[in-house]
This record gives C-alpha cells, sequence and structure tokens, in this order.
C-alpha cells in the first residue's frame, strides 16, 4: 500500500511529517522488560549489559567448540600417526604377526618394538591387506600433514582473545548473508522515543512585543513574524511585514489594544525555536521558548508574562534577548540605569530553572535595564539620557560570575541616567577604524550611531566622531536636547550593510507608549552633526512618547519583502510576539 499525502501550497512538510510521526502509527516505540539468565540466576540487565553478556556466552560456546574440535583432531592425529608408523615398517609388523599366539600378544609385541600406544596398536592391526599399498600411505602422511594444521590454527585461537571475537564476528556475517531479508520498517534511536513539541513547530522568524505596568505582564501572539512586550506585561509575536515600510515623519500603524496607563516597552526579531530570556529589573532572568507563546489575533492585548514565566510581586521585564544557540565565545553585556556595566558568559544562561537565577547584583535605587550579546572583537556605545556617548571595546571588559555587581560603564553627571546601549560588531569596527585614520575622505560616510529622541526625532551621526574611551568616563556629546523634546530614547549602530551607494539598506522599527508602530528606511534618515536636533522621524501627536524601537537588518528586510509585501491584513502568514513591561 502506498499513501500519498498531498500539502497546501505554504505548507511545511516536516512539520507536517512530524504530527504524522506523533499522532499516529507512523512511528511507534515500545518498552523491553530484559531479563536474561546470567550465571544460571535471573538478572534485569540494560542493553550494554545484555549485549555483553551474549557476547560472553557467544565466547564461551566458541571456546568449547575449539576445544572439542582440538581433542578430536588431536586424538586422530595420534592415531593416524600410529598408522604411518607401522606401514614403514610393514614386513617387521606381519612378522610380529604371524609369531604372535593372539590376539593381544601382538599387539603388546607391536608397542614394546615401535614404542607406539595400545589405541595406535589396535589401528595397525585393524589394517586391511588392500589398504597397505604405497598410495594409501601418502593418504595417511596428508591427513597427518592437515590435522597438524589444524591444531595449530586451534590451539591459536584459544591463544587469542581477539582472534576468537575477530572469528565470533564473522560467523555474525556469514549468518546474516544467509538468513536475513530487507527491513520492512527502520528502527532508530531516541532518548525517549516520542517527538517534543518543538519537533512539530516551524522555525520561522517572529516578533516578540512586550509591555509591561507596573503591577504585571502580558504575553499573546499573532500569526505573524514580531515578539514584543508593552508595560503591562503582555507579550505577543507577530510577523515583521505587518506594518508597512513607511516613510519618515508619519504617524505609523498600531500594533494593537493597550490597556489603561500599559505602554509599549520593548520588541526584538527571533524565530519560533529560540530561548528567550527575560531579565527583570531586579537582576532576574528567565527562560522560555519563543514558541511557547500563546497565538493570538494583532488586534488582541496579549497574554500575562505572570501567566509563563515567575515573576515577583512588583517585578518588570526590561529587557529580552533571543538566543539560537548557547556558544562559548558569545558573551552578554548587562548595563543598568545608574551606569553599572558586566560581562558574562552566555554558556552561564544555557539552564535557567523555572524560578529564574540571579543575572547581576543591584544596589539599592538602581535597576537592569539593558542587554545585549557580544563578543570580545566587538564594540559598545552607550548613550545617556542627556545624550553623552561613550565607545568602549568589549575586551577590556572582564567577564564575570552571576553574582557580581560589575564596574562603572559612565560617569553620570547629576540627575543623568543611562538611555540606551548597543554593540558594534567586530566587522563594522574595521571599518570603523579606516574612517579614523582618513577623516577627511570618509566625512559622513558610515558606520553611524542613528540616535532616537522620546520627541520622535532622530539623526545619524559618523562613528568617527567618537574616539574609543575607557570605561568610567563622561564621554562625548553625541545629541542635544531641548527641554521640550525630553531624553534620548535609543542609539543603534547602522551602517553594517550597505548599499551599492554607500547608504544603509536597514530599517527601524519605532513604537510610541500608545502602541503606535512606525517602520522606517534609514537612510531617509538625515546625516548629521554631534550637536545637532535631528530631523522628524514619527509624529507623537497622541502617542506620547517613543517607547522602544528596534533595528531590522537588510536580509530581514528582503525576506520580508519578498514573502507578502507590505499589506497589514495578512495575520494567516506566521507567528509574531508582542509583550508589555
Amino acid at each position: 500500500m502506498r499513501i500519498v499525502i498531498e500539502l497546501k501550497r505554504g505548507a511545511e512538510p516536516a512539520l507536517v511529517l512530524n504530527k504524522l510521526y506523533r499522532q499516529t502509527q507512523l512511528q511507534s516505540s515500545f518498552s523491553c522488560n530484559m531479563v536474561g539468565i546470567l550465571d544460571g540466576q535471573p538478572k534485569l540487565m540494560g542493553l550494554k549489559e545484555l549485549l555483553q553478556a551474549f557476547l560472553e556466552f557467544r565466547c564461551s560456546v566458541v571456546e568449547r567448540r575449539a576445544r572439542f574440535k582440538l581433542s578430536q583432531a588431536q586424538e586422530k592425529r595420534h592415531i593416524v600417526e600410529g598408522i604411518v608408523v607401522g606401514l614403514d615398517n610393514l614386513d617387521n609388523i606381519i612378522q610380529i604377526i604371524k609369531e604372535a599366539s593372539s590376539n593381544s600378544a601382538a599387539s603388546t609385541s607391536l608397542m614394546n618394538e615401535f614404542n607406539i600406544s595400545s589405541k595406535q596398536a589396535e589401528a595397525i592391526l585393524d589394517i586391511s591387506l588392500r589398504r597397505l599399498t604405497h598410495l594409501e600411505r601418502s593418504k595417511y602422511v596428508d591427513e597427518k600433514k592437515s590435522l597438524t594444521e589444524q591444531i595449530s590454527k586451534l590451539e591459536e585461537l584459544l591463544a587469542s582473545k581477539g582472534k576468537m571475537l575477530q572469528l565470533i564476528e564473522q560467523e555474525a556475517v556469514e549468518l546474516k548473508h544467509k538468513f536475513s531479508n530487507p527491513r520492512r520498517s527502520m528502527l532508530e534511536y531516541s532518548d525517549d522515543g516520542q517527538l517534543e513539541d518543538i519537533d512539530s513547530i516551524p522555525n520561522e522568524e517572529i516578533l516578540l512585543v512586550c509591555s509591561s505596568r507596573n503591577d504585571f505582564f502580558f504575553l499573546s501572539i499573532f500569526v505573524c513574524d514580531f515578539q514584543a512586550i508593552s508595560e503591562k506585561g503582555y507579550v505577543k509575536r507577530m510577523k515583521p511585514n505587518t506594518f508597512n515600510l513607511q516613510k519618515r515623519g508619519t504617524i505609523g500603524k498600531s500594533v494593537g489594544k493597550l490597556r489603561v496607563n500599559d505602554a509599549m516597552s520593548d520588541f526584538v526579531v527571533c524565530r519560533s525555536h529560540d530561548h528567550i530570556l527575560y531579565f527583570s529589573d531586579k537582576g532576574i532572568v528567565y527562560s522560555s521558548r519563543a514558541y511557547k507563546i500563546p497565538e493570538c489575533t494583532r488586534s488582541a492585548a496579549g497574554t500575562p508574562l505572570v501567566q509563563i514565566l515567575s515573576l515577583s510581586e512588583g517585578e518588570r521585564i526590561t529587557s529580552i534577548i533571543p538566543v539560537s544557540e548557547f556558544t562559548e565565545d558569545q558573551y552578554l553585556l548587562m548595563l543598568t540605569v545608574n551606569g553599572y556595566i558586566k560581562k558574562v558568559s552566555l554558556n552561564v544562561f544555557s539552564a535557567i530553572r523555572s524560578t529564574g537565577i540571579i543575572a547581576i547584583q543591584l544596589v539599592p535605587g538602581d535597576e537592569l535595564r539593558w542587554v545585549r550579546c557580544c563578543t570580545n572583537d566587538d564594540l559598545v556605545a552607550m548613550a545617556s539620557q542627556n545624550g553623552y556617548v561613550i565607545l568602549s571595546s568589549c575586551d577590556k571588559i572582564r567577564a564575570l560570575s552571576r553574582n557580581t555587581r560589575g564596574g562603572v560603564a559612565m560617569r553620570l553627571k547629576e540627575g543623568d541616567k543611562m538611555a540606551s546601549v548597543d554593540i558594534i560588531p567586530a566587522a563594522m569596527r574595521e571599518d570603523l577604524e579606516r574612517a579614523s585614520v582618513d577623516p577627511a575622505n570618509n566625512k559622513g560616510s558610515g558606520p553611524w550611531l542613528l540616535f532616537i529622541s522620546e520627541s520622535g526625532h532622530g539623526k545619524r551621526v559618523p562613528l568617527s566622531s567618537f574616539n574609543i574611551l575607557p570605561l568610567n568616563r563622561v564621554g562625548l556629546i553625541g545629541s542635544k536636547f531641548s527641554e521640550e523634546e525630553g531624553h534620548l530614547a535609543a542609539v543603534f549602530v547602522v551602517g553594517f550593510s550597505l548599499a551599492e551607494d554607500g547608504e544603509s539598506v536597514e530599517e527601524v522599527v519605532l513604537v510610541s507608549q500608545s502602541g503606535t508602530v512606525n517602520r522606517i528606511k534609514v537612510r531617509d534618515i538625515s546625516i548629521q552633526s554631534r550637536y545637532a536636533r535631528g530631523v522628524i522621524l514619527m509624529r507623537l501627536e497622541y502617542a506620547g512618547k517613543i517607547q522602544s524601537a528596534s533595528l531590522m537588518s537588510a536580509t530581514e528586510a528582503e525576506a520580508d519583502d519578498e514573502t507578502t509585501g507590505t499589506t497589514i491584513e495578512d495575520e494567516a502568514a506566521g507567528p509574531v510576539l508582542m509583550a508589555s513591561q
């Protein structure tokens, strides 16, 4: 019988096959109670122990068989040697037999005359006259030689365990070739014999969006590719193409309904199979898979984070980090609002219990706000709310354990706090060093620092305008703000992906406190000096302030446009995660 399952367009064959394995009898597993008789006693054994016992049994069988054959060959050779002696002395033997008074007397005489055993003498007496020819003698000589070779091989086999195991393997292969037939089913090893949930879920790109209120968190998942968090603790996931690509200075699109006093907090692009690390303001880190966020429609508020994470009263999620693989050369860089920084190996967070673990020790009045992934070859760019920026090398930051506070990242002025942090990859660091060597010819060229203020203004400043400084410094002014414009909301390093004209092909997604989202091309944001105000990126007449921002790489943007275009109504294309803080 042949069964064919035709899939609709866009379906994942591997996902359907995993569901068939899991929900039907296409794949079955069974347990074995492996009790065997070992040394005359019944014993419950594991597979390895059972195979070892069977191998020892086969060794004992082969050994007994070899000893039996050796005994038979030695006995037969003993008889043949006596017959050869008789044939070599045929005339004397005939004379002794003629003179003997009986068979026993003849046997005794032969034993005394030729120094042979009684069995050899009996074998000589049993020879018929027709076997006394020269041809028969040569047959006995050849048989003696063959028996000697056989005895030598058997003795070598008994003396070598390796040769015995080799013989057992050879006999097993011969049995297989003689009696085996092709299997009609396939045997596979499995840890528990069952597929996990992750085996039935496609590893597609999602957007995690979060919102939080001071009392609790919520989560919800769109059938899209974004994940976000709001300030009341809601989370949902959507596809990046849920939001149209727009020009700067526009109002943007709503990301969903928000409750009273709620605001968008954070969102990141990740994949369904990723581990999502949730860092709270109290320095605790929690973990869950991205696909475990329940799905919902785009307009839904989401699911409370307290239903997914074991958050304590008053605890808020301030940063979310997607991790595809916990590698040894990756680190997490943590920054608090009061300017303390710490670097911890990513491997430390590979196994997090459901109640969470300590990520950083905090002093009273401080809170963990930003967490980023980095390597020792990267640079880190940190900015304060008043617009001061400091660039430092990640390899100058010593890796510490979880239960430590870290060191001072930036010397803050009175009333100032940290506003944002971003990582400058090693490849972009090389471009920065080349631009610093020849600033005249690289004026205005990338990479840049993208500044976004709470009022919706933004600008790009060449990274070459900033020097690499050690930690615990005031830093350089990166952007100036008036009292009406508020403070700095976010800073990003852009220019990692450049078009042929040398412009950035990245995009930035802005989220206001009311949940309005705007997606803008970075190349449309003007390049200005460190002291400039910037241009309007998003109009915020009724949307409050810029609450969060995220950068989309060129690969993510191209994949988004090629998949489903720019329609906002496509809610069945895939999962997106959204949350509030």
